[in-house]
């Protein structure tokens, strides 16, 4: 089976859990619905006109497409599976949005639009499961037009949460995916997706290497902690935590504002 196969069963099975996770009150569930409005926000700072045609990477039920639609924009979404595109198909026309929604099968490696054809592209929740990005980045920037956004998101390799806690540090990848390839080889473990998660430099780099031009970035999400992965804290302490934690990284506070779960970036082609 192929990885893109791989990583295709693995959302077709967990279909119900990408819609449930917008109503989730979990530290994790509240960060990915913090990670939708601070997405919907740098949407709002660009200053797009009406009707401007933007494109979505990784529709996923449309949540994302169907708020940026609300915004009075022509929204174009694509996604892998046949299943999310037609949940975001049917997410805009119970909104009334229909017709500002324009959603199709289709894959980052090979977009299904001219060159120059999107003010704005926005790929939130892609990256992690891809194996490079060097091809879904060149393919964004042909169908941008010239002085268009990019709105993308990254897992963050160094977050504070997985720092604190020696099971989780990131300093031991290399060792545990040396050990999961041992247990491959020898038929103790199947083959799974792989989460890809990056270092804010790794991550800049990679957009820097396909013609963008960074305008903005940040960190956000703390938690849920723990410790030799047993939970720390219930989810409501652990949400305030987070919340304080934010305030800081927002302001700047060295350390804080750099170790959030997701990075978030604006660039420009």
């Amino acid at each position: 089976m192929s990885y893109e196969a791989l990583v295709q069963q693995h959302f077709r099975s967990t279909l119900p859990y990408w819609e449930q996770i917008y109503a989730d009150r979990t530290v994790y569930g509240r960060i990915y619905q913090e990670r939708a409005r601070r997405t919907l926000a740098v949407v709002d700072s660009i200053g797009l006109c009406a009707d401007a045609p933007v494109l979505e990477i990784g529709c996923g039920p449309g949540v994302i497409a169907t708020a940026m639609a609300r915004k009075g924009v022509m929204v174009s979404a694509i996604d892998s599976l046949d299943e999310m595109v037609e949940r975001t198909k049917a997410m805009a026309r119970e909104a009334g949005l229909g017709s500002r929604v324009f959603a199709q099968v289709g894959h980052i490696s090979n977009v299904p639009f001219a060159a120059a054809t999107f003010d704005l592209v926005v790929m939130i929740g892609v990256s992690e499961w891809l194996v490079s990005l060097r091809q879904p980045l060149r393919e964004i920037f042909r169908v941008l037009k010239p002085g268009g956004h990019l709105i993308i998101s990254a897992d963050n390799n160094w977050p504070l949460h997985q720092i604190l806690d020696p099971v989780f540090n990131p300093a031991l990848k290399p060792v545990k995916r040396r050990i999961g390839q041992v247990l491959r080889a020898l038929g103790r473990r199947s083959r799974q997706p792989r989460f890809h998660a990056y270092s804010l430099a790794r991550f800049d780099d990679e957009l820097a290497h396909a013609g963008f031009d960074k305008v903005a970035g940040q960190t956000f999400g703390f938690g849920p902690f723990t410790l030799c992965n047993r939970t720390l804290l219930n989810e409501e302490a652990g949400w305030k935590l987070h919340l304080g934690l934010q305030q800081l990284a927002d302001k700047g506070v060295p350390l804080l504002r750099s170790t959030g779960l997701v990075y978030l970036v604006l660039a420009r082609k």
